[in-house]
């Protein structure tokens, strides 16, 4: 029997696994490096980096790996700039991988993006200051002169809106409806013992007559000014301290904007704005999310999104009407706004993706629905014409649930904009550009890094032991920027580095307790594996090093 539904928590518990796939007999493993300036040559100066001679025969042939076929096509001709000919790397990469016993399989027919620049640096990076001068220069961006409310009592629901609530509940008590979300029915169908328990709708309506004693006539408009250090904070519960959480509201052109300013240990930045219409900014939330349906049923269940067009209940043509504008508009507008900001010296849009927006409903439990659609600009940095590679991961991740190491996650900045302007924005862990460790760096040729990728990508998917097959198709291979650092020895600083990354899709086909499933994951900026492009180390991008 084949299912496509109600894996998503068992390929959650199964993220790392050990398993029986035919594995390479001489795998390329290579330990953790590159987090200190050190580990880099100036081009010219030494011999190039290469990888070792169990890797690769010395005749040239490849080294036997356990693999029934490889082929890594590399033609040599149509370099279109002098990096790309220095590295040998060619417009469009062909190969074919599969391991003895058939359970993987890699297919690559992907493009090649090299920058056209003649030489790439290592600099060192560290966090940018979360100012108030760099606060004050947001909200005047974004917000002009308007004034900014206090965002935790601007949402409170006044008393008509919870009297509109409690007569509903008791409406539906007297018609005997005692689960109108259907909290008891979503805990009965999964299984859940004593479901009455989840839901009681007297309870409902007590704690809602108690909101309603305490809930203000009307909604108040207390403007204060954005920030964290010695600006106005505000805790969770609304009253005044000294906490890294900063919630605020903008009614401007109609619209009522929530803007949020925060910062933690692994997220020295945060930047949010989500425009909410006409409505408060309260449960329930808005979602923005570039539109992917390639991840199947499994990875809606994971993530809430719907899988297809069809299940959405509207069409991608239908979408694009929603959003009103077309992706190069929307970009403009972002690039606007980036330009308000100091930003557009530094950064430029590397990707335009259409977004929706799903918002839960209150009256269904676990169900969201669509609401609205744009375009998601996504933004990263550009130094002497070398672009950071736009990567979905947001880093700061942790080798174990017992590590007690402080993370640093990733740069972003992104913009959701549509007909009626901006609707969504982020703008997290912006860094700080520091000196120039190396000027010219030595990079290993394409040919070597496409093994080291081959090899690798095999090794890291070896498990199967909740699957009958992986297979991959590369259709993107970018070499950029990527930010890497020690979380134990420093979590505020790093180095940018050139890494390749490898794009594509992957089609797990998962069994469970005799019952099989389909996981296919395609995010368009998702890496199935990244490569240092200096030393040849596998990097894990949610960890950052």
């Amino acid at each position: 029997m084949r299912r496509t539904r109600g894996f998503a928590a068992i390929l959650c518990a199964a993220a790392v696994m050990t398993g029986c796939a035919s594995t390479p007999e001489q795998a390329i493993v290579r330990e953790k490096s590159g987090q200190s300036a050190d580990s880099y040559k100036e081009a010219g100066t030494e011999e190039p980096v290469t990888i070792a001679p169990s890797e690769v025969k010395p005749d040239g042939a490849e080294a036997d790996t356990g693999q029934e076929s490889a082929s890594v096509g590399l033609e040599k001709s149509g370099a279109s700039n002098a990096l790309a000919a220095r590295l040998q790397a060619p417009e469009k990469y062909e190969a074919q991988v599969q391991s003895e016993d058939g359970a993987f399989t890699l297919d690559c027919s992907a493009r090649v993006d090299v920058p056209a620049v003649d030489k790439i640096s290592i600099y060192k990076v560290g966090q940018m200051d979360f100012s108030q001068e760099w606060i004050d220069k947001v909200t005047e961006a974004f917000f002009g002169d308007a004034p900014v409310y206090n965002g935790y009592t601007y949402n409170e629901m006044t008393k008509d809106e919870v009297l509109e609530r409690l007569n509903q509940l008791k409406a539906w008590q007297a018609e005997g409806n005692t689960d109108p979300y259907g909290y008891i029915a979503v805990a009965r169908e999964s299984g859940i013992e004593n479901p009455e328990e989840f839901y009681d709708i007297q309870q409902d309506i007590d704690a809602w007559e108690q909101t309603y004693a305490e809930a203000p006539e009307t909604t108040e408009r207390t403007a204060v000014k954005p920030g964290l250090d010695g600006g106005f904070q505000v805790s969770e519960d609304g009253s005044d301290s000294s906490v890294n959480n900063f919630i605020g509201m903008v009614e401007m052109d109609g619209q009522n904007y929530r803007y949020q300013l925060k910062r933690y240990t692994s997220m020295p930045m945060i930047i949010d704005i989500t425009n909410y219409g006409n409505d408060k900014a309260r449960f329930p939330s808005r979602t923005w999310y570039a539109v992917d349906f390639a991840g199947g049923q499994e990875t809606a269940a994971l993530t809430g999104k719907p899988a297809s067009w069809e299940e959405l209940g509207m069409t991608e043509e239908k979408a694009e009407e929603t959003a009103g504008i077309t992706p190069e508009e929307a970009q403009k507008i972002a690039d606007g706004y980036m330009e308000k900001l100091g930003l557009s010296g530094d950064f430029s849009a590397k990707n335009v993706m259409l977004s929706l927006c799903t918002e839960m409903d209150e009256n269904i439990a676990g169900q969201s629905r669509y609401i609205d659609a744009g375009y998601q600009v996504d933004y990263t940095r550009d130094i002497d014409g070398f672009p950071v590679t736009d990567e979905m991961q947001m880093g700061g991740g942790l080798e174990s649930m017992e590590s007690t190491l402080e993370t640093w996650s990733y740069e972003k900045i992104q913009f959701t904009v549509n007909k009626d302007g901006i609707q969504h924005v982020e703008i997290n862990n912006l860094y700080e550009i520091g000196e120039q460790q190396v000027a010219n760096v030595e990079l290993m040729t394409f040919p070597e890094i496409a093994k080291i990728f081959e090899s690798m990508l095999q090794i890291q998917n070896s498990d199967m032991t909740y699957s009958k097959g992986k297979v991959f198709d590369i259709d993107h291979v970018t070499l950029g920027y990527m930010r890497v650092y020690d979380p134990g020895a420093d979590n505020v600083s790093g180095l940018l580095v050139p890494v390749w990354d490898f794009f594509g899709k992957m089609v797990d086909y998962a069994v469970y307790e005799d019952q099989e499933y389909t996981n296919v994951s395609a995010e368009p900026t998702f890496s199935r594996l990244t490569v240092n492009a200096a030393d040849g180390t596998v990097i894990n991008r949610e960890l950052g090093y």
